[in-house]
């Protein structure tokens, strides 16, 4: 064997090593830098604890009635974690941040009211509700939250003049196919439609799959999953949908079924 080759399969199995001791981790492996990076990512424990805690932490910034004050007692916990020198350190740090991240305080719920569009709906206390972007015409506003990338709201309520069923069809992508309502946008299969009520309304709503942008993947035809749903008193309508990222969670489907008609 040449010094060459045996050299080559030497690098090879270094390589294959060093892929093998490498886990998951919330950030990439590949750009460790930090001695700490490395022992989480050199470590299957400590990794999904990484991973574990990522995920609690956006999801309780969610709902965090102190956004920015969790999000710099997450700051001070990293700094706290940096200074760790082994895995044991490490451990204990990210049980106690994960102890001590739920305990976080949620906010409440606060109801928005308009008059001029004579709707009225429940939604959580770190958000704001603002008029929908100006190509959704005047009669409409949206739910909107902290970290929306890749999104111009939570979830946007569209006022129509017009029944249920009529409404759904024009303008939710709703379709009556052999008795049964179905979906119609979207690249995915066809989904049947579900019937449901609140104060004063029936409704119809679907979840659908749907084309969402990435900024650093791009565009994925079906990518997302969309929340389509109209509710109605009988005379007037409300379409209500997600843009197929965010905004399909408990807090924001509360917003929907609180929705009333004040007039």
């Amino acid at each position: 064997m040449t010094g060459v080759l045996r050299n080559t399969l030497l690098l090879a199995l270094c390589t294959v090593s060093l892929s093998t001791l490498t886990h998951a981790a919330s950030f990439d492996c590949d750009k460790a830098k930090t001695k700490v990076e490395h022992l989480i990512c050199n470590d299957k424990a400590l990794g999904e604890l990484d991973v574990s805690l990522s995920g609690m932490y956006h999801y309780r910034l969610d709902s965090a009635a102190d956004q920015d004050g969790l999000v710099q007692a997450q700051r001070d916990w990293l700094t706290q974690r940096n200074r760790c020198a082994d895995a044991a350190c490490l451990t204990q740090s990210y049980n106690d941040r994960m102890a001590a991240l739920l305990r976080t305080p949620r906010a409440g719920f606060k109801t928005y009211r308009n008059e001029e569009l004579g709707i009225s709906f429940e939604y959580l206390g770190n958000r704001q509700v603002k008029p929908c972007p100006k190509d959704f015409g005047p009669r409409c506003v949206a739910v909107l939250g902290r970290g929306m990338t890749g999104s111009n709201y939570l979830i946007a309520f569209n006022v129509e003049d017009g029944p249920l069923e009529k409404v759904a069809t024009d303008k939710a992508g709703f379709e009556l196919q052999n008795g049964k309502w179905m979906t119609t946008n979207g690249p995915g299969e066809p989904q049947e439609v579900e019937r449901f009520s609140g104060n004063g309304w029936k409704g119809m709503r679907a979840t659908i799959s749907c084309g969402v942008s990435d900024p650093e993947t791009g565009y994925h035809a079906a990518g997302g999953e969309c929340y389509w749903a109209v509710l109605s008193d009988g005379k007037r309508s409300v379409v209500a949908d997600t843009q197929g990222i965010i905004g399909n969670d408990a807090d924001t489907m509360r917003s929907v079924k609180s929705l009333r008609f004040e007039r």
